[in-house]
């Protein structure tokens, strides 16, 4: 008998009103938010500030826990950056406290909570709960889906539009398909890292 994986969804709360993101959350069966965003605020969207969000979502029934001390993307630590400042998301996975934070979810996962990490930026495809934390659950054979309002996207695809952009091959004859994946995820780090000299990107 074949077994499921385990599956994990990941949420940009953009600027949706509040009813319409849980809205959205109940469609796709989630009961318990993970908040990774480093600052667990919005200058743009009020009602996803820590302490309202969690109230509200408490009153539609779903678990609100932050994350972003241990998920999140901005860091000023030395051996975490490149040398232009900007994070280095395979240092990050590497270190304990990241470590900590993917086996917390992953041990709600199996104790059958139905999480989405959160953060705030809407396209996935630009932000670090794709590039950084979807990538380590990704490692642990964790099935990862990307909620938007048009469509739950198989994290496979995204990925396909990492080679697509990097005009990278997952095959070819000088490293295998392993490398090639890391290539494009570093690729995509790069672009969209946040920056600890010049204080910019990750737009949380």
């Amino acid at each position: 008998m074949s077994i499921e994986p385990l599956q994990c969804h990941t949420i940009g709360h953009s600027v949706y009103p509040i009813d319409e993101f849980i809205t959205l959350l109940k469609e796709n069966g989630i009961n318990c938010i993970v908040d990774v965003r480093s600052s667990p605020y919005s200058r743009f969207a009020s009602q996803y500030n820590r302490e309202i969000l969690s109230d509200e979502l408490k009153k539609a029934g779903i678990l609100y826990l932050f994350m972003g001390d241990s998920l999140g993307a901005r860091y000023d630590e030395p051996e975490l950056l490149y040398a232009d400042g900007k994070v280095d998301f395979e240092r990050v996975q590497e270190t304990d406290v990241f470590k900590m934070g993917i086996t917390r979810v992953v041990d709600g996962l199996k104790k059958g909570y139905s999480i989405s990490l959160m953060c705030s930026e809407k396209e996935p495809f630009d932000c670090h709960r794709f590039v950084l934390v979807s990538k380590a659950l990704i490692d642990m054979g964790i099935e990862v889906l990307h909620v938007t309002p048009d469509a739950v996207i198989p994290n496979g695809e995204l990925e396909d539009r990492l080679f697509k952009k990097y005009k990278l091959s997952r095959h070819d004859l000088f490293s295998s398909e392993e490398e090639n994946v890391a290539d494009a995820y570093r690729r995509r780090n790069i672009d969209i890292a946040y920056n600890a000299k010049t204080k910019e990107g990750d737009d949380e």
